[in-house]
């Protein structure tokens, strides 16, 4: 099962201009998170259980700690559009290699983080150690590895940066912006649930 996800699952990637697939996928990944949740609480604990929360992990790391949106230059994508024969088809190549690092892809990714923290975010602010893998190539944290309050401060900070991004769906702003209240209240002592 935790195979299935890594390989089929959680390599997820948005399609944010592709408009005729992009809300089906989307929500096929909210759903996976959803399930990979509720598998999480159904486990016993110190088993696979642990497996899954790393991928609430993952979730929270590549919504909210990674920006390819904010580079302009991008040595994979130049290396493969190199092959490209004519003006025309390198523009479509790029387009479709830039798309999934437009900031609008937030709009599939956030959904998906928020509800990590809507069902586990009390477990999530009080784990320690290791989240498992890191991604050394997202850059907005630069703390030490593992769970703690500070890369919670900063998740936080992020989901509050999210809600007032006017290029996102105001839906997803919104989501963003209850997240963010609810990391606060758990950082309170309260339960956090809305």
């Amino acid at each position: 099962m935790t195979m299935h996800l890594a390989e089929f699952t959680y390599d997820y990637v948005d399609h944010s201009f592709n408009e005729a697939k992009r809300d089906k996928e989307r929500e096929r990944f909210l759903n996976a998170n959803i399930f990979t949740i509720k598998l999480h609480y159904r486990l016993p604990p110190h088993s696979e259980s642990k497996v899954m929360i790393g991928y609430g992990s993952w979730g929270l790391m590549k919504t909210l700690e990674s920006t390819p949106w904010e580079k302009y230059h991008h040595p994979r994508i130049e290396a493969y559009l190199e092959h490209c024969e004519d003006d025309d088809s390198y523009n479509e190549a790029r387009d479709e290699e830039l798309e999934i690092l437009d900031i609008r892809t937030l709009n599939g990714f956030v959904p998906a983080a928020a509800v990590w923290i809507e069902y586990c975010g009390k477990e999530i602010y009080e784990k320690e150690g290791s989240l498992g893998q890191e991604y050394p190539a997202y850059d907005k944290w630069t703390g030490p590895k593992g769970w703690s309050k500070e890369r919670w401060a900063l998740w936080k900070g992020r989901f509050e940066w999210i809600s007032t991004v006017t290029a996102l769906d105001r839906k997803t702003r919104k989501i963003a912006k209850g997240v963010m209240e609810q990391m606060g209240r758990i950082g309170q002592g309260e339960d956090g649930m809305f």
